[in-house]
């Protein structure tokens, strides 16, 4: 088997294979040194093989001897070449004795390491959060949630990458007809590699709308806090993101430390977090429509204001808000992908040198200026990109109707907005909830958050087992 391993793995360089004779025995040692551990392997392994030179026993029992002796929790007796394979690349050593392969837990840390959530920035509340490593994502779940109903179900992704996808659930609380559909959605797969959470996404999601019916999660007590909710958590090998379903668009507008700070104070940073929303997909269209078609709606004052600061800008209104909007995204786009030592200078150049001689030179009114900056402030309230990106696109869409239709295309652009968002189904359950279909008890966690709710309730769709807090 051993050359049937070499010829499977194209004899590959970082592949060790190390035999010993010890009485009279072939004793084979096989792993990756770019997986494994090789400093344990060569202290508490091939270290202690050196003790059976003069011991033909402990040979013949070697398999409790190496759970007695080597310090790792995990040797598994393994049988086919597939399975010395798995094992392999997850990191184990093989050690092959009698023509029996015991598999020997070595691996080695190759993540980032637990560090603060870079983009879902913590004001209060806890600062950790999850990594590139599959066992240290659970185990931050499972250091918050000590209960023996947290359950976990692994499933394994991808013909070349052999991905491990976790599904953690409260099995008293979450809905375990889904959490089955989940799982038999995941096994579906049938893809090379999983590179990231996102994949599992996008194949087990029947949404085609921008607006995403899932959360992706950096923050382990978010994660957390959702799974008491009777949520279910999809846990990625290589990913330091955790997709929480199903989910509400209202809970875009929530953040975890709205639960973490007094009740007024997280209901008003809710309320302009969703003005923040109106304004930076509607500004842009009202500013169009008022300026090209409905002045009625302006006083004298403002009209003559508008016009004067119009005056002499080569271009209609339209072409205007789209040129700047683009270059803004442009800068956007630079500040993130350029290093960090240039991202906040390429900024300031941008948007305070170039907008400054755009409107020296005639080319844009001050008043789009401004337009544009509120708008793109207010879009960067929002730290979930996927909603940004579904922001982006209604924009335009406003502008498109406002440009043809003044106001009247506003409000059919914004009935478009609301049917589209009404008909988005999250996995079996209503998108729009607990706004449509109203119900009054969650209305306690939608804009308004009440202690009450917070301390004893949970969401009647997802926790349909448990609504009342005091089990998980």
């Amino acid at each position: 088997m051993i050359e049937q391993i070499k010829k499977r793995t194209g004899n590959s360089k970082d592949l060790v294979i190390r035999e010993l004779d010890i009485c009279n025995e072939k004793i084979s040692l096989l792993f990756f040194e770019t997986l494994c551990d090789t400093k344990n392997i060569n202290d508490f392994v091939l270290e202690y093989l050196s003790y059976l030179k003069a011991n033909k026993k402990i040979i013949l029992n070697i398999k409790d001897y190496l759970k007695k002796y080597v310090p790792t929790y995990k040797i598994i007796e393994v049988k086919t070449c597939d399975d010395v394979l798995k094992y392999l690349f997850l990191g184990f050593a093989i050690l092959v004795v009698n023509n029996k392969y015991y598999a020997m837990e070595f691996r080695r840390i190759l993540d980032s390491g637990i560090m603060k959530a870079e983009n879902e920035k913590t004001i209060k509340g806890p600062r950790d959060s999850f990594t590139e490593n599959y066992q240290t994502n659970i185990g931050l779940i499972r250091k918050r949630i000590r209960s023996e109903n947290l359950w976990l179900k692994e499933v394994t992704v991808g013909r070349l990458s052999n991905t491990r996808v976790g599904i953690l659930y409260a099995n008293n609380v979450a809905n375990n007809k889904l959490v089955d559909k989940v799982v038999k959605e995941i096994e579906k797969i049938d893809i090379d590699t999983i590179p990231d959470s996102n994949y599992i996404y996008e194949y087990i999601s029947k949404n085609k709308s921008l607006f995403p019916n899932v959360i992706s999660t950096e923050r382990p007590d978010l994660a957390s806090y959702k799974i008491s909710n009777g949520k279910i958590a999809i846990v990625v090998d290589n990913s330091p993101f955790v997709i929480l379903l199903p989910s509400f668009f209202i809970e875009f507008f929530h953040t975890m430390d709205d639960y973490f700070q007094n009740s007024i104070n997280s209901t008003y940073m809710r309320i302009i977090r969703i003005i923040a929303f109106c304004i930076t997909v509607m500004l842009p269209a009202f500013y169009i429509a008022l300026i090209t078609y409905n002045h009625e709606i302006l006083t004298p004052n403002l009209v003559v204001n508008f016009a004067m600061q119009k005056e002499g800008v080569p271009f209609p209104t339209i072409l205007e808000a789209i040129l700047m909007n683009i270059t803004f995204e442009i800068l956007r786009e630079t500040d993130i992908r350029a290093p960090s030592a240039l991202g906040s200078a390429l900024s300031i150049v941008g948007a305070l040198v170039l907008g400054d001689a755009a409107v020296q030179a005639g080319l844009v009114s001050p008043i789009m200026v401004i337009v544009i900056a509120i708008t793109a402030i207010s879009e960067l309230i929002f730290s979930v990109n996927d909603i940004s990106n579904a922001v982006k696109i209604w924009r335009l869409i406003f502008i498109a109707f406002a440009s043809i239709g003044g106001m009247l295309g506003v409000f059919i652009a914004l009935i478009l907005l609301v049917s589209e968002l009404s008909s988005i189904n999250s996995f079996g359950l209503p998108y729009m909830y607990p706004s449509t279909p109203l119900d009054i008890k969650d209305q306690g966690n939608d804009i308004l958050i009440t202690k009450k709710y917070k301390m004893q309730f949970r969401n009647k769709l997802t926790a349909r087992k448990n609504t009342k807090r005091g089990v998980l």
